[in-house]
């Protein structure tokens, strides 16, 4: 008697991710990147005359596109695959147009100028287009918290982002279930933005930096970023919220749009999402209102780059015109730092 052996490969489960993918199918009106395994004739037939994929179509939007969540090393809070002058001469190398760097304990502004400065002569001496390097401070207790002084040096050394507290907020503590309430808080049990933090925004709308939120809770964001236009602040960054500790639906995505943020999806980790919720985002947010960025510099996860080129890709595959992912990529981001 035969031995039954158990077909993993073949389960449900198993069928609807490779059938669902992209890449190898096509499926949902995309694009496959492989030939179709059907050999009829009539199949061979309509093959022959399918248009290709041309790689120049990611080739032209990574030329020029601005990275505004790259993590660089050496960092006190884990381990990061390059140092900032590493990334920065790849970027470089790659034509992008420019990178903001993110520290979570420490100022990124004073190393991303000298690093500017670097990075300019390697790209004279090697026959590339210079490549703009941006810094700025995360708000969290290793620079003092909700910290006037953390903002104002910030500005004063070429900063140009504000990030509100992320591994230091209470929200995000709550939801990794570590230090729970030992975190900050941004808004009162009233939903009010409290008095610090209203400090901080009124600061930010006096230098015109770019305000990123992320970490905070939906009810905190929201109040936030009302406070924000408010008091003046034009330059404001819904960062990942693909990610889960920061999710929107796409519905809570359009609110924040309409009150004047732009709206970023990251690649970080391909695992954190699924590409239907991205599209989900993009038609109820639409292309104007969007910032694609990588948030990634982690030795876990791959290269910023790669990341930026996963996006793409996704984007392509989906059937968005090329022309909408360079408003995500390039025109957005360069607005909003500019």
């Amino acid at each position: 008697m035969e031995e039954e052996v158990y077909e993993a490969s073949l389960t449900d489960e198993m069928l609807k991710r490779v059938r669902g993918s992209a890449v190898v199918s096509g499926q949902g009106g995309g694009t496959s990147f492989y030939s179709p395994l059907d050999r009829s004739f009539e199949a061979l037939k309509q093959w022959m005359t399918a248009p290709s994929f041309r790689v120049e179509r990611v080739w032209n939007l990574l030329r020029g596109a601005y990275d505004v969540h790259q993590h660089s090393g050496p960092s006190p809070h884990t381990e990061r695959m390059f140092d900032e002058l590493d990334l920065a001469i790849h970027g470089c190398y790659m034509g992008l147009g420019g990178i903001v760097f993110k520290e979570q304990y420490m100022q990124s502004t004073r190393s991303a100028r000298i690093v500017q400065r670097v990075v300019d002569n390697w790209a004279d001496e090697h026959g590339k287009k210079r490549i703009e390097i941006f810094g700025g401070v995360v708000l969290n207790y290793a620079v003092g918290g909700l910290n006037p002084d953390a903002v104002i040096s910030c500005y004063r050394t070429g900063g140009k982002y504000v990030w509100l507290p992320n591994v230091d907020s209470n929200h995000h503590r709550q939801a990794v279930g570590q230090g729970v309430g030992q975190g900050i808080d941004l808004v009162d049990g009233d939903g009010l933005v409290t008095p610090e933090a209203r400090q901080i925004l009124e600061l930010v709308a006096e230098t015109d930096m770019v305000l990123g939120v992320g970490h905070q809770s939906t009810r905190e964001r929201i109040a936030l970023v009302r406070e924000a236009v408010s008091l003046g602040i034009e330059r404001i960054e819904i960062t990942h919220v693909n990610y889960p500790v920061s999710w929107l639906t796409p519905e809570q995505c359009k609110l924040f749009a309409g009150l004047g943020a732009f709206i970023s999806i990251y690649a970080i980790d391909d695992a954190y999402y699924d590409w239907s919720e991205i599209m989900a985002v993009y038609e109820a947010v639409g292309p104007e209102r969007m910032l694609i960025a990588s948030d990634r510099g982690h030795i876990s996860m791959g290269h910023p780059i790669d990341g930026l080129r996963r996006l793409i890709v996704g984007f392509l595959q989906s059937g968005v015109p090329d022309e909408h992912i360079k408003l995500m990529c390039q025109t957005n981001p360069y607005n909003l730092l500019h």
